[in-house]
């Protein structure tokens, strides 16, 4: 499934402006000055631009698009942690999926989904990042809530290993998944859940019941950081790898 998130549409326009005058890459970077999330992109084109798997300009956009991704599942890994107690979650947890930016608000209920990053334990370590989409999340009767971070805990092989498997991955209770909303009083139940779930905005999992649904493999995302025809149990088992996804990992382990 190949999908664009234009969420660095600021960065983007910022470059496109200064190719367009002939300019160097260290004028582009200049433009950027001010401005932390178009820096950290045109940083990431640099990079790719430097390692020459750079191919066009589509490609130079999904790199941008990817490690902003990556940099700022380190600024929710953060919020996570700042939450009493969620720490020791985090430590239990066999894997996780962070989604930065989640919706557009209105209707919640079978609404707009969102682009983020896959990472498992492997040997007590964290792999690099795995790209993935999703379609939309089912929150039983609640509605009306806002757009903003989430994050998946996954607890159980079973659930680490349906990223594994392939593309349409649906974490929910028909897939046979228990998923609990992650609060400072519910550690009772984290030994229960395949699924732990958090999110910054009050109230986004307080339906009576939850699913994600249409999780799917982001090519366009993982063929630009890992090459083309990168297989996702090649990234989720450690097997390949992304230097700048070094921060995010040990966000994770710290």
């Amino acid at each position: 499934m190949k999908s664009r998130f234009n969420r660095k549409l600021a960065a983007t326009t910022a470059l496109s402006t200064a190719l367009a005058l002939g300019l160097s890459l260290g004028t582009t970077q200049a433009m950027a000055t001010g401005n932390e999330t178009a820096g950290q992109n045109v940083n990431a084109r640099a990079d790719v631009e430097a390692t020459g798997s750079i191919t066009s300009a589509d490609d130079a956009d999904a790199a941008m698009e990817a490690q902003g991704l990556i940099d700022e599942s380190v600024s929710v890994v953060g919020q996570m942690k700042a939450d009493e107690g969620f720490q020791e979650v985090l430590q239990r947890a066999k894997g996780i999926y962070i989604v930065p930016d989640y919706g557009k608000g209105a209707a919640i209920v079978g609404g707009e989904g969102g682009a983020g990053v896959v990472l498992v334990k492997q040997n007590a370590e964290w792999t690099d990042p795995a790209f993935y989409n999703f379609g939309g999340v089912s929150l039983g009767a609640q509605a009306g809530g806002e757009a903003g971070s989430m994050a998946f805990l996954l607890m159980t092989d079973d659930a680490v290993n349906a990223f594994k498997s392939g593309n349409k991955v649906t974490l929910d209770a028909d897939a046979g998944f228990t998923l609990v909303n992650w609060s400072a009083d519910a550690e009772a139940s984290w030994g229960k859940a395949d699924v732990v779930t958090w999110s910054d905005t009050e109230g986004l999992f307080g339906g009576a019941s939850l699913g994600v649904t249409d999780i799917n493999w982001d090519d366009d995302s993982n063929e630009v950081v890992y090459g083309a025809g990168t297989d996702m149990s090649a990234v989720l088992a450690g097997k390949v790898e992304n230097d700048n996804a070094e921060k995010l990992k040990n966000a994770l382990e710290s």
